[in-house]
């Protein structure tokens, strides 16, 4: 139950901040939520970045984001009165703030919202050409693991506790006539959905069943001794509980004592502080001046190699 994309317009390269970008202008990473331009994207990245999203089934995407940026408050509707109006009407809904709507993974990676027929497939296929992958939401640790085999990395490195997703018993259940409409509204979605989960099923032959199996469970395992180690603790995401208080009680916030290590400390970071501790880094690094951000005198958990054949 991931949460709806920020609300943000596309990216333009002259409005990265001038001190967070190294010499040559170009940055290694680029992780922050934006709506796909490929050339104002190429203008920061270098020649041979890798391309990496997510995708997720349509109708919890649009149920997620209705719900996060409540708009029955817009439409004047709720989600569960989507099934008795007309088709016709529900695909005329304007977009909230020109970014919020249907189809909102096709819009997000830059295309309009209501291609079809052959532009469509021609989308899909641009698509799937300029990713080197696309990760499954509800195949999330089968796509870590294929992502840390496409960048060399190790089962540590792809540990991570799932943030911003709405606690059990939040999420309404919609019904089967529900899920059948907005799947109709998002059929655009739909199909690129389906086009990657094939995709994603296929790497995962590829990889070898068993061997994904053994990987998954390995991840699993790890995560499980990182909760422990780091002595964390899940709570409601607005208990006061400072850098780890989230944007809202409907999600939950992960507690850790050991604020020293840096392992624990990023695991349980919500989003913006994270961010911001990134961001000073990165001005520390080069030289000039930032605000002040807590020290958190970090350090990494000691590795064992229990999963070192990997």
């Amino acid at each position: 139950n991931l949460p709806p994309p920020p609300l943000c317009p596309p990216l333009k390269a002259d409005l990265l901040p001038p001190r967070l970008v190294p010499p040559g202008g170009k940055v290694d990473v680029f992780a922050l939520h934006a709506r796909l331009d490929v050339r104002e994207s190429q203008k920061v990245l270098h020649q041979d970045a890798l391309w990496i999203t997510v995708v997720r089934d349509p109708v919890d995407v649009f149920e997620s984001l209705f719900a996060y940026y409540d708009l029955r408050e817009i439409y004047r509707m709720d989600v569960s009165d989507f099934p008795f109006a007309p088709m016709s009407t529900l695909k005329k809904l304007p977009r909230a703030s020109d970014l919020l709507g249907k189809n909102q993974m096709l819009f997000d990676l830059g295309f309009d919202d209501d291609l079809s027929g052959a532009r469509l497939g021609q989308a899909i296929e641009a698509t799937d050409r300029l990713f080197d992958l696309v990760m499954v939401a509800e195949r999330m640790d089968e796509s870590l693991v294929l992502l840390r085999h496409l960048l060399c990395w190790s089962l540590h490195d792809i540990v991570a506790f799932a943030k911003n997703a709405r606690r059990k018993g939040v999420r309404p259940a919609l019904d089967a006539h529900t899920r059948r409409t907005l799947r109709e509204l998002n059929d655009a979605d739909v199909q690129l959905y389906e086009h990657f989960l094939e995709n994603h099923r296929r790497a995962v032959v590829d990889f070898g069943v068993r061997r994904m199996a053994r990987e998954v469970a390995a991840l699993r395992s790890l995560r499980a001794r990182y909760f422990r180690e780091c002595n964390v603790f899940e709570v409601k995401g607005d208990e006061p509980y400072f850098q780890f208080r989230e944007y809202s009680g409907l999600v939950s916030s992960y507690v850790t004592a050991e604020t020293s290590n840096q392992t624990c400390l990023m695991l349980c970071l919500p989003e913006t502080p994270l961010v911001d501790l990134v961001r000073e880094r990165q001005t520390r690094v080069a030289g000039l001046s930032a605000p002040a951000v807590q020290d958190f005198g970090l350090r990494p958990l000691p590795r064992n190699n229990e999963h070192a054949g990997l």
